[in-house]
C-alpha cells in the first residue's frame, strides 16, 4: 500500500476560523463577557438558551445550535462570539486553568502542524495515543485511518514523533520496529512507551513496549487465556507497573479488520510484575458499549473511563467519563469500584482524556478539549480549528498538545499535567 509522506515540517500560526460577516463587539453581549480571544459565560445564558425554539445535534458544537424561528437574529450575535473564541468560560477557575486575569486577556492557540491527507479509502483521519518521552524530549502518537465502507484499515509502518529539541516544534514520521498493528492508546512507564494496540486478522491486539530511543518494540501481552483481546484502545500505568487498559470492539465494527470478538468489551487489569491479567469492568454490568480513554488521578487512587456507545453520531450513545475507585492491594475487595458518572459530553464524544496536576479532567471532544473540575463540572472548553476534533492531548510542563483529526496545536497553561518526569 502506498503512504502518503510529508517531509518534516513546521507550521506556527494563530488559531483562526473563516467565519460569517456578523460583527462581534467585544464587551458584554446578552450575558456573555467577550474579549479578544475569551468568551465568559453567565449562568442565565447557559441555561436559557436566546430564541424559544431551537434543537441541536449530537454532532454538532454548542455554537451550531440550529434555531427553529422564523428569524434568527437574536441568537446571531451571541453564537458567533462562542464561534469566534478560543477559550470558552464556564467557571471563573478556568482562569487558573488557562493563566490570565479575565476575559479581557488575549491568549492563542497555536496550530503547529497541519496533517497530510490519508490513504483513499480513508473516511478520515484519527490522531491518537499522545504521550511524552523524557529520554527523547518528545512526544508520540498514532495515526489511524477508519475506512470508508466496504475497505479495512490499514497496518501502517509509522508512527508521528513531535521533537521538542529545536527552537519550535518538528513534526516527522518514525518507524518502530517491528512495527504496531493499528496502534492506538499510549503511557509512558519507567522508560518505556506501553502502546495498546488494535491488532488485525493476522496478529492480535495488545499491549507493546517500545524503546523511545531506538524505536524496538516487544510485544509484552496479546491474549487472556489463549482468547484475543478484541481491540485494545488505550492504557495507563500506576506508578507501581499496574496497568489498566480499555478493550471495545473498534476493530471489528470500525476498522473492519479484526476477528468477530470472543469477549465482552470492557476495562482490563494487568499486573506487569506479576503476569496477572483479568477484566475489572465489562459489558456484562451494563454500564457501557465500547470503552475508549482512560486516564489516573493525582494520587492514583481514581480511574476515569471514556465511552462511546454504539457511534459517537447516536442521540443514545453514551458520550461518558466514568469514574471508578481504585481499591488498594490486599484490601479482598473489587481492584475497580463504580463510584458513577464523572461527565457527560455536549459534542460528540470524550475520546482521549487526560489530568492536570490539581487533578481536574481534560476530554478531547468536537470542536476542542472540555476541562472538568475534580468533582466533574463543566468549567471551559478550548477551542480548535472550525470542523476539527480534538482526539487527544499531552501535557509537556506547562505546554497542552492537542492532536486532531486535522491539525496538532499546543496551547500554553496555567498548570501542568499530573505526570511527573
Amino acid at each position: 500500500m502506498k503512504i502518503h509522506f510529508r517531509p518534516a515540517i513546521v507550521v506556527v500560526s494563530l488559531l483562526t476560523c473563516s467565519c460569517s460577516s456578523v460583527a462581534v463587539p467585544r464587551g458584554v453581549i446578552s450575558e456573555l463577557k467577550v474579549g479578544p480571544s475569551i468568551v465568559e459565560v453567565s449562568p442565565s445564558f447557559r441555561n436559557v438558551f436566546p430564541v424559544k425554539n431551537f434543537n441541536r445535534n449530537v454532532t454538532t458544537t454548542w455554537w451550531e445550535t440550529e434555531s427553529l424561528d422564523e428569524s434568527e437574529s437574536t441568537a446571531a450575535k451571541t453564537l458567533q462570539s462562542l464561534r469566534d473564541a478560543n477559550f470558552i468560560v464556564f467557571d471563573q477557575g478556568f482562569y487558573e486553568v488557562l493563566g490570565v486575569d479575565d476575559f479581557q486577556s488575549n491568549k492563542s492557540v497555536e496550530t503547529i502542524f497541519e496533517f497530510p491527507p490519508g490513504p483513499s479509502f480513508a473516511n478520515r483521519l484519527v490522531h491518537d495515543g499522545t504521550v511524552y518521552s523524557l529520554e527523547c524530549n518528545c512526544i508520540f502518537f498514532a495515526e489511524l485511518h477508519p475506512p470508508k465502507e466496504g475497505f479495512s484499515t490499514d497496518a501502517m509502518p509509522w508512527v508521528w514523533r513531535v521533537n521538542l529539541n529545536e527552537s519550535t516544534p518538528v513534526v516527522e514520521k518514525v518507524y518502530p520496529q517491528p512495527q504496531l498493528t493499528v496502534g492506538n492508546g499510549a503511557f509512558y512507564h519507567d522508560g518505556s512507551i506501553y502502546w495498546a494496540q488494535e491488532g488485525n486478522y493476522t496478529n492480535p491486539g495488545g499491549i507493546v513496549r517500545m524503546d523511545p530511543l531506538t524505536l524496538e518494540t516487544e510485544v509484552v501481552l496479546n491474549n487472556f487465556l489463549g482468547h484475543r483481546f478484541n481491540s485494545p484502545n488505550d492504557v495507563v500505568l500506576t506508578s507501581d507497573g499496574i496497568a489498566f487498559f480499555t478493550d471495545g470492539y473498534y476493530g471489528f465494527d470500525n476498522f473492519n479488520d479484526t476477528l468477530k470478538p470472543e469477549l465482552a468489551n470492557g476495562v482490563w487489569r494487568w499486573d506487569i510484575n506479576t503476569g496477572d491479567v483479568r477484566q475489572v469492568a465489562g459489558a456484562g454490568t451494563g454500564i457501557w458499549l465500547n470503552p475508549n480513554g482512560v486516564a489516573l488521578s493525582p494520587g492514583e487512587d481514581r480511574l476515569y473511563v471514556t465511552a462511546r456507545g454504539e457511534t459517537s453520531a447516536d442521540a443514545a450513545g453514551q458520550r461518558t467519563i466514568y469514574q471508578f475507585n481504585i481499591q488498594p492491594e490486599g484490601s479482598n475487595s473489587p481492584p475497580l469500584q463504580l463510584a458513577g458518572i464523572f461527565a457527560y459530553a455536549d459534542a460528540g464524544f470524550p475520546d482521549g482524556i487526560k489530568v492536570d496536576a490539581e487533578g481536574r479532567v481534560y476530554g478531547g471532544v468536537t470542536g476542542g478539549v472540555d476541562v472538568f473540575s475534580p468533582g466533574g463540572q463543566l468549567i471551559g472548553k478550548i477551542n480548535v480549528a472550525r470542523g476539527d476534533v480534538a482526539v487527544n492531548m499531552q501535557f509537556v510542563d506547562d505546554w497542552l498538545y492537542i492532536a486532531g483529526r486535522t491539525y496538532l496545536y499546543r496551547v500554553q497553561l496555567g498548570t501542568t499535567g499530573v505526570r511527573k518526569y
